[in-house]
């Protein structure tokens, strides 16, 4: 069940990384939708965030940004709002 779970948080982080990529090609200032790089394979919330935001995020890659209330097992929370959390892998 673990390596699962690494997985699909792995792969809507690698989705992520590919957003970032294109919005910052594209020169996007606006906030712009992440997904959820929560545990759950199904799950395909998103959250909005700036270029900004998600650079600071993923400044460590030990770092997982989920939609509210769904954070990872496992991982402590440091920062948290009404749209989303901000996990560290422990």
């Amino acid at each position: 069940m673990g390596v699962r779970r690494v997985q699909a948080e792995d792969v809507f982080r690698e989705a992520n990384e590919r957003i970032g990529e294109k919005a910052r090609e594209l020169e996007l200032q606006q906030p712009i939708p992440f997904l959820c790089e929560c545990s759950n394979k199904l799950c395909f919330a998103h959250m909005l965030l700036t270029l900004e935001q998600y650079a600071e995020a993923r400044s460590d890659p030990q770092r997982y940004l989920t939609i509210a209330g769904h954070e990872v097992e496992g991982a402590i929370v440091i920062a948290k709002d009404d749209r989303f959390a901000l996990a560290e892998k422990i």
